[in-house]
């Protein structure tokens, strides 16, 4: 399943930037990892990234909530607890679909991503489910991965 899931990630993204698929371009919007994260005490993963808008005017990021998926090296795919962008924070248990923000051009935005009861060691991949800018109800994934130097 796990190749599946970055052969996919490549193929939608047009094009990753150098061979570093912890930076990911998709729809003019850098996804970049900053934190990939795993508290040992409470089992808590914490997934940090950087979502800049290459484009020159603001525009309207809709996240498809629970499409987004946290993966351990376990391969166990986990979903969010709390999504976090900006001001804007989301839990799991609000039931709501769709996180909505406005980005604005060459301003990274951090989006922040926590899971509970994780069984795996690390978090190694992080899928974000968001609508494409040009065609309204067509929703685009984007698979971005950690490295080794950014987990603690």
């Amino acid at each position: 399943m796990f190749p599946v899931l970055v052969t996919s990630a490549r193929q939608v993204s047009h094009g990753v930037i150098g061979q570093d698929s912890s930076v990911v371009v998709v729809d003019d919007i850098r996804f970049e990892a900053e934190q990939f994260a795993i508290d040992p005490a409470t089992r808590k993963a914490t997934v940090t990234l950087s979502l800049t808008s290459l484009k020159d005017k603001p525009r309207e990021l809709k996240i498809n909530v629970y499409g987004t998926q946290l993966v351990d090296t376990a391969r166990n795919a986990y979903y969010f607890s709390t999504l976090t962008m900006g001001r804007v924070l989301m839990r799991f248990e609000d039931r709501q679909n769709y996180l909505h923000y406005l980005l604005q051009p060459q301003t990274p935005a951090k989006l922040t991503i926590t899971a509970d009861e994780i069984q795996g060691e690390a978090i190694q991949l992080v899928k974000i489910v968001f609508e494409d800018s040009t065609e309204e109800g067509r929703f685009l994934d984007v698979y971005i991965m950690g490295s080794s130097a950014l987990e603690d």
